[in-house]
């Protein structure tokens, strides 16, 4: 059954097969072991959940940021490079 579901994850709607964003798989692991771990807690379950939503949250800024840097970085590859 987990192997469906991860592999779904990788599957588009259109029906090819795109690589799943890390941190989005990430987050989906995390909110499922909360799950698991408090089924009948539902105030700790809610707790675990945000948790997993942080932790998201700072996974994608810190792609964001290197994508950034990358851009950045090829700009001034480019501006700087002399042209005979």
């Amino acid at each position: 059954m987990l192997i469906v579901a991860v592999f779904l994850c990788f599957v588009s709607l259109s029906g090819a097969i795109e690589l799943a964003d890390r941190c989005e798989l990430s987050y989906k692991k995390c909110a499922f072991d909360c799950v698991q771990e408090f089924p009948l807690d539902e105030k700790k379950r809610e707790g675990c959940i945000t948790r997993c939503k942080l932790n998201k949250g700072w996974c994608k800024a810190g792609k964001a940021v290197k994508d950034v840097a990358k851009d950045i970085n090829r700009f001034f590859e480019g501006f700087t490079k002399d042209r005979d």
